[in-house]
């Protein structure tokens, strides 16, 4: 058990896990206010201060759940590469939408997003975004993939660690179905394995921040003139070619590194 889970450190890191969580029940205020304020929604002063409100509570609990997750341990200074972070929010992205889209089109809305399509219609964009888009994402890879897989698994424990944070995830999204769990299990797995190949929480936070702003705003345009089966297909197009760009740069680096050793000899 010892080589998978971290024994010693499972008090503090099932503290750390519960106080993020309690912090994430803090950003869903403005959003229960918005619910029980449905004759509000036109109100230009009462959305202002609402989104005045949100903002402040997020630059609270964020900072707050950042600093339980770090928890005195020096950031480590990572130079982003091409291959290993940017690369790896775009393959994101692309897999997000094949998982998302995908087993989407075979279930036509899930218990999730019901939910949040009905309260975007009594809530202004910019506290969507600020909330959903920003905050939402960054409170729970900081729960599934920074505390989870740091502090409940050893490094060696790598697959097992995305299993658990992917199947964990798909659970708090109000998941009734299998195929409703799947949706949102799929996206855990593909942040979990974002996360774990570059080692570092930002790469999933900005997979997660995009593929949230996204579907905000197109639940929110009200005419869709791109369907899901489009996007995909040009998921799954875009997939193929990223990939195949990667393999030729590799191609090409092991070539040019072939190359200068037998210049040397």
């Amino acid at each position: 058990m010892g080589k998978i889970f971290k024994i010693q450190g499972l008090p503090v890191a099932i503290f750390k896990l519960v106080m993020i969580y309690l912090l994430i029940q803090l950003t869903d205020i403005p959003m229960t206010i918005v619910e029980f304020s449905r004759n509000r929604s036109g109100d230009v002063g009462f959305q202002t201060g609402l989104f005045v409100a949100a903002l402040i509570i997020s630059l609270i609990t964020v900072g707050a759940a950042w600093y339980i997750y770090r928890g005195g341990r020096p950031i480590q200074r990572q130079q982003w590469s091409l291959k290993r972070h940017w690369l790896a929010i775009l393959v994101g992205l692309l897999v997000f939408l094949i998982v998302n889209v995908g087993i989407g089109l075979l279930i036509p809305i899930t218990e999730n997003q019901a939910t949040i399509e009905g309260l975007l219609k009594r809530a202004p964009l910019p506290l969507w975004l600020l909330t959903m888009g920003i905050v939402g994402p960054i409170m729970e890879e900081l729960t599934f993939r920074g505390v989870l897989m740091d502090y409940f698994f050893q490094p060696r424990a790598g697959w097992l660690a995305i299993l658990v944070s992917g199947a964990l995830f798909g659970l708090i999204h109000q998941t009734k179905t299998v195929y409703e769990w799947l949706v949102y299990a799929g996206m855990g797995w593909v942040l979990a394995t974002a996360y774990w190949l570059t080692k570092s929480i930002l790469v999933p936070i900005m997979i997660h921040m995009l593929n949230n702003c996204w579907s905000i705003v197109q639940i929110m345009t009200p005419l869709r003139i791109v369907t899901n089966v489009q996007v995909f297909w040009a998921a799954v197009i875009g997939l193929v070619i990223v990939v195949a760009i990667w393999g030729l740069w590799r191609w090409q680096s092991s070539q040019r590194a072939h190359t200068t050793g037998d210049s040397i000899r």
